[in-house]
This record gives C-alpha cells, structure tokens and sequence, in this order.
C-alpha cells in the first residue's frame, strides 16, 4: 500500500514494479493507492503479508509511521525525513516494525564503492568528507514571477513541511550520505542560512554546514533550492591522505579518483545493484528506490539480511539537524 499519489508515490510504486520483475519469488501485487485519513487497520486487516509506503508531505510521515506500526503492519517503506521536529522524533522512537527511509543516493554504485575503499584503506585517514547537492528550483520561481512568490505548495505550510525547506528536503540526503561513508549518524553540526529568493519565510533556499563526528571525522558542504543552471547535481568528495575519491549524480556510473598528480576513472562494470540495467543504462534516481524496496523486502519477507537506511539511523541524524548551531 502506497500513502500519496504524488511524484513520490509514483516513484515507489515504479520501484517496486522493477524489484518485482528481478524479483518474481517475492510476489509483489499491484500496489494501492492509499488517500490521506484512510483507516491503516481497516486496509491492514485484507492483507496477509503487507507493505506500507509512506509519500506524503513531510511534516505527516511521523504519524502515518505511527499509525502503520500499531496497525501490525509487516515493513514500512518511508520517504525522508522520517519527521519534522523533536516532538514527533521522540514518539518514533518506539516504532517496533522494520522500517526503511529512501536516503537512495548513499544506495546507489558509487557512494556504496566509496564506502570500501574508505573500509579497506585504500584512500588512507579520512580527513574529510565534503560534498554539495544544489537545485536551482527557488531560482526559477523567483525569476518566472519577478518576486519570491508564495503559492500553494505543500511546503509553504509549516505543518506539512516543518520549519525548513531546503535543509530538510535536500540536505536529509547530503547529510546521511556523509554519516554513512564516516560510519557514524550522530554528528554536531553548526550552520548558515540564507532565505532569498524563498517561497515562504520559513523556507531557507540555501544553506551551508560543518559537522563533526565521532573519532575527529569532519564533514562540511552546501545545500541549496536556488543556484542558477543546477540540474540535481549531488556531489560527494572523499579527500583521504593516499586518494581523493568523488562521486556525482549526473555521472553516476563513474567515480573520479586522484593520487599525487594523476587522476583516474574508475567506472563500474557490474549490474548487481538497483535496476541491474548495464552502466549509464541505469533509471537515475530510481536506482536507490529500487535497492532500498528490495533490501527492505528481502530481509523481512524472506529472512535474507541486508541492510538498508534504518529509521534509526535517520532519527538520530535527525536530532542532530533539528540541534544545530545557526550563525546570526
């Protein structure tokens, strides 16, 4: 069962379609469709191995997460973040069903690659890891109207969207990413933001951040919903004593190394991830849907452990965020 039919929705149920084509022994059925104050245990109760996605609007994960937990479902399958506020991250905090947060870049080829090297060595001490994933959205907004317009978009109200935009929506994925190439989901962070060209006062539309982790580990980058000409570009730089390792988005089968002066491709030559599709054959984004659906699937379903982004892990970066230290 999917919760939102938006582009979200879509996207899960796409995923799910693909995992069941690589996938027949999992016997996934058609998904439906769920409307917003549908009753979970009513829906639960026809279902004998069940489910539950979670795509709509932010600020109303928290509480469908909830309600599919004391309604017995099997697995939960949720968009990020798994919250908005402290508020709603303490009562998560007893969620007993296994469930999964669509952090998909940290899934795809090159961040998992990235992650052992990091394992191995191979790019020696870690002194840190930046990154950066910049849209141009607030941009062209505020450009097609001559103004920072307010319309009705979810996100314009902050009991959808929480009281950020950019940092929540986008930097969710940034942030994790780090944590999960350091090994740790539970940094200080300290930060700036900027509201120009912003849909709604409480939308920050840029932000910059500095973490850091346990053992002396570092993290710093740039999220930002208002950078002239960004496609979705998500940038992670890995910058070790022996190698520097970068992974883009835009260039997903590849991974940029360097070593003293050179510098070397390394591009991958495998299909054992996401789609299975051949290299720069993959479906973009999609591809991390399709790992996390099948990991989630296969360990509660079919007892096959694997690991995905746990809804621990996102509320303890999550704690993290919502603490951190703004500059004036």
């Amino acid at each position: 069962m999917i919760l939102g039919s938006g582009r979200s929705g879509q996207a899960i149920a796409k995923g799910l379609a693909i995992v069941n084509i690589l996938h027949p022994e999992f016997e996934i059925t058609a998904p439906i469709f769920l409307k917003r104050g549908a009753s979970l245990a009513e829906e639960r109760k026809n279902q004998h191995r069940s489910l539950f996605c979670i795509a709509n609007p932010h600020g109303l994960h928290a509480e469908a997460i909830l309600e599919a937990d004391r309604a017995g479902f099997d697995a939960i399958l949720c968009e990020k973040p798994a919250c908005v506020n402290l508020e709603q991250l303490e009562m998560l905090q007893a969620v007993k069903t296994p469930t999964a947060i669509l952090h998909g870049y940290r899934q795809m080829w090159g961040p998992q690659v990235m992650k052992k090297m990091i394992e191995a060595g191979e790019l020696g001490k870690i002194i840190t890891i930046e990154g950066r994933y910049w849209q141009a959205s607030a941009a062209e907004q505020a450009l097609s109207s001559g103004q920072p317009k307010v319309s009705n978009n979810w996100k314009n109200d902050v009991r959808l969207s929480g009281e950020s935009d950019t940092y929540l929506d986008l930097g969710t994925h940034l942030l994790d990413a780090i944590c999960f190439l350091h090994g740790s989901f539970t940094p200080e962070i300290q930060g700036w933001r900027s509201y120009i060209n912003s849909g709604a006062p409480h939308r920050d539309s840029h932000v910059q951040f500095e973490m850091n982790l346990p053992h002396g580990s570092r993290g710093f980058g740039s999220i930002s919903k208002t950078v002239h000409g960004s496609p979705n570009h998500f940038e992670i730089n890995v910058i070790g004593s022996k190698k520097y390792a970068k992974w883009e988005f835009l260039m997903a089968d590849e991974i940029h190394l360097g070593e003293g002066k050179d510098h070397s491709v390394l591009t991958r030559a495998n299909r054992d991830i996401g789609s299975h599709q051949d290299p720069y054959h993959g479906v973009g984004w999609l591809e991390g849907y399709i790992e996390i659906a099948y990991r989630l699937i296969a360990e509660v379903f079919h007892a096959s452990p694997t690991g995905y982004p746990s809804l621990q892990q996102d509320l303890n970066l999550l704690r993290a965020m919502f603490n951190t230290k703004w500059a004036a």
